[in-house]
């Protein structure tokens, strides 16, 4: 009888999904001397866990040329990750550090870091399905004094919220507001990165014109913040 296998890689960015766990999936790094963090990976399955690590560095997060480029040269490596390959016994945990050897940054970098189980030759008799779950780590290396600043513009019946400043935050907990007390909350929850353009279908003005206003919360690592902006 002939053997069929079958390998199925899943690649999530939920840590609740899979055997596999991690204990963070962002990571905030500054470009300081060896700055550095740990993600805890465990292995709460009946087999060993065999992992290993691959880089990307992502160029213009967040614009329509968004690329990611898996880091393979020595020379390039700006993040790194040790160990790169690991073995984890049934029900072990280990740390993976990640450290950055970036400095003095103008603007934040990106990276993803991605956890991918790998296995051998799978032998059956029979038709095998093997499902293996990768976990992706979003990670920031980011100026030592680095900031978000918003702006809004008009344009036509739209707004467009840009981020002006050097490194990304997480916009969630939008309202569109006429005054203090009228307040309509708006389904946007966005990752807005430097020059990153987010166009918000609502640009009415309240019943006294030069008064409404835009309020959300800005999240980075260091904490949140209620931004407010006055509709143009």
């Amino acid at each position: 009888m002939k053997k069929f296998a079958f390998l199925l890689l899943l690649l999530i960015a939920n840590p609740a999904l899979a055997a596999m766990s991690l204990d963070k999936i962002i990571v905030y790094l500054n470009d300081q001397p060896n700055s550095r963090d740990d993600i805890l990976v465990s292995n709460p399955d009946q087999e060993p866990l065999y992992l290993q690590t691959e880089i990307f560095r992502v160029d213009n997060p967040g614009q329509p040329d968004e690329q990611r480029v898996r880091i393979t040269d020595p020379k390039d490596f700006r993040l790194l990750v040790n160990p790169a390959k690991a073995v984890l016994a049934p029900g072990a945990r280990k740390r993976f550090r990640l450290m950055s050897l970036d400095k003095n940054l103008d603007r934040e970098k990106v990276y993803r870091v991605t956890f991918k189980p790998v296995v051998g030759d799978i032998k059956s008799d029979k038709m095998a399905l093997k499902i293996l779950i990768a976990y992706q780590a979003l990670v920031f290396v980011q100026p030592k004094n680095g900031s978000y600043e918003f702006e809004l513009l008009r344009s036509g019946e739209q707004l467009i919220l840009t981020n002006t400043g050097n490194i990304n935050a997480q916009v969630s907990e939008v309202f569109y507001c006429t005054d203090d007390e009228s307040c309509e909350p708006l389904d946007i929850t966005n990752r807005v990165y430097p020059d990153e353009k987010v166009t918000i279908n609502y640009a009415q003005q309240g019943p006294n014109p030069g008064t409404a206003f835009l309020r959300f919360n800005a999240a980075t690592g260091d904490g949140s913040t209620t931004v407010q902006l006055a509709i143009p």
